[in-house]
């Protein structure tokens, strides 16, 4: 459904919404673009096979709606939205996504230097959600991009701008890979930096993320990110490097931790067992500790030390399922390398 039918009508930006079953959060996500500093842009919201009120909350906003009816992931709608898109620069917002007013400003001003192709943003660190599972993942989410350089090599479909012209060169999205691998949109940032395109990590423009964690769901959620990084690790072979370098946002302390994570619990259980001295066990953690010292310290300064601490078993526990979905993201990837023509 379109809003403007003018043929004369051509805004510098198109804001694609991919969006399925969002309507708890879309109405957010769309309040604070339309308060957004910026003015000389339109929204396109893709309903990607939605059975809620999705389309209906989108009808309340001027924006361009477009369904789609075989509901084929956030990659396919994202194309979708950018093949009906009038914009010179697509900027890509999640539909659980709260922009602040001059996010979209910050991204033109990103994208006016002539040797920048995308930008990509981070989340803030205020969350509404106050679980310190959803507090955990948020902020280590957003550490891990504080810690990576400026030129980057991966694209974030949560908030990113990208000229139209480096999109079309890339043929878009790879509509097979779906969200819940958790690399589908970083993806497309590989093959840019393989085309010799320039990313750019744009500590100021932040975001609210409005994704509340359950223990489950996160669990979840790190098993098949982990699945899916490992995977695209293989494809582009940069496994062996990542423990050096890290791999995407996931910095090399982390992936160090997380294969260590199977030997500390072997420790643990062979102190419980009387196998070795308790002295071990105090050694053993004291060592992860030290090793993630860095992060914890950025825990402590967000949240102060008792939310720091309780922090720490989500830690481990994201090391642990980490493990075990590198494992098998590894596993198949090896798969599909020896299936390759």
């Amino acid at each position: 459904m379109s809003l403007n039918t003018s043929a004369t009508y051509n805004p510098l930006i198109s804001i694609i919404i991919p969006v399925r079953n969002g309507e708890l959060t879309l109405s957010s996500c769309l309040s604070a673009i339309k308060k957004s500093y910026y003015k000389n842009y339109e929204i396109i919201v893709v309903d990607d096979h939605s059975t809620d009120r999705t389309a209906e909350i989108a009808q309340k906003y001027n924006c361009f709606i477009h369904h789609i009816e075989n509901g084929s992931g956030a990659n396919n709608a994202r194309n979708y939205g950018a093949a009906r898109a009038n914009g010179d620069i697509f900027v890509f917002v999640d539909a659980d996504i709260v922009i602040k007013r001059e996010t979209i400003l910050e991204i033109v001003e990103s994208l006016e230097e002539n040797h920048i192709d995308a930008v990509v943003g981070i989340y803030t660190a205020k969350h509404r959600h106050e679980s310190f599972v959803s507090q955990y993942k948020n902020l280590w989410v957003r550490y891990s991009y504080i810690k990576s350089p400026p030129a980057i090599d991966w694209l974030f479909g949560s908030i990113s701008g990208v000229k139209r012209k480096a999109f079309e060169k890339l043929g878009g999205f790879n509509v097979e890979l779906l969200a819940k691998h958790a690399h589908d949109d970083i993806e497309l940032g590989k093959r840019a930096a393989q085309a010799k395109l320039n990313i750019e990590l744009n500590m100021d423009i932040e975001v609210e993320h409005l994704k509340n964690y359950t223990l489950l769901s996160f669990i979840k959620n790190e098993y098949h990110r982990s699945v899916g990084f490992a995977e695209l690790a293989m494809k582009f072979r940069e496994t062996t490097q990542s423990v050096r370098r890290g791999f995407v946002n996931v910095y090399p302390a982390f992936i160090i931790s997380t294969v260590s994570s199977i030997f500390i619990i072997g420790f643990l259980l062979a102190v419980v067992m009387g196998l070795l001295p308790s002295l071990y066990a105090l050694v053993i953690v004291g060592l992860y500790l030290i090793l993630n010292i860095r992060f914890l310290n950025y825990l402590e300064q967000v949240r102060g030390l008792f939310a720091m601490i309780v922090m720490i078993p989500y830690l481990f526990l994201d090391h642990i399922v980490c493990f075990v979905g590198s494992v098998i993201g590894t596993i198949k990837g090896l798969i599909k390398s020896n299936k390759s023509p």
